[in-house]
């Protein structure tokens, strides 16, 4: 095998810690209208990180070291704008009108005018919950995401509720063949 070049500087990597679930004060970062995969409607992607307590600027720690204009934001939020050609429309107004609430209730004096770019800087409360994932290799990990956006008082006050573990199906047996054979059909 041929040596890794500088190898005996190379940090070790250590633990991945995972974001407790709960919730986080957190300040937007950036927000874009972006049309979703299906080409059915638009989505606001807020990027955002958490502005106090412990994991104060949690999502941005991570990617310190690295200078690539392309590097990946976790702090990621998706939120739906209403598709009047939706049959789903009223239900997305509703999550549209909690998140510009949470908006408006979280910084004084400011009013949602349609202008996703002046987002910029706004604080926003948001929720995390556990989430199961599975590697490439099959093996199975919890982690958070983000799970709904309410107001940095409603974080404050401790008001929110925190969602119940979001757990992958359960995984299907290995079939080895043999299962469907009658113990009078084994050659020996």
């Amino acid at each position: 095998m041929k040596p890794i070049s500088n190898y005996e500087n190379v940090k070790e990597a250590g633990e991945i810690e995972v974001l407790p679930a709960g919730g986080y004060v957190c300040r937007i970062e950036k927000c874009v209208e972006k049309p979703n995969k299906n080409n059915n409607g638009t989505h606001l992607e807020i990027l955002f990180d958490i502005a106090e307590g412990d994991y104060r600027g949690w999502f941005a720690q991570d990617w310190k070291e690295q200078t690539r204009e392309d590097k990946i934001w976790r702090g990621i939020i998706r939120q739906n704008v209403p598709n009047e050609d939706s049959p789903k429309y009223n239900t997305q107004c509703g999550f549209f009108k909690r998140f510009t609430n949470a908006l408006e209730a979280s910084n004084e004096g400011y009013h949602w005018d349609w202008n996703e770019a002046g987002l910029h800087g706004k604080m926003i409360g948001v929720v995390f919950g556990e989430v199961e994932r599975q590697s490439q290799r099959g093996t199975r990990y919890m982690t958070t995401q983000s799970d709904s956006i309410v107001s940095v008082e409603t974080i404050r006050a401790d008001k929110y509720k925190v969602p119940a573990p979001k757990m992958l199906a359960p995984a299907a047996p290995v079939s080895t063949g043999l299962s469907d054979l009658a113990e009078d059909d084994l050659p020996f």
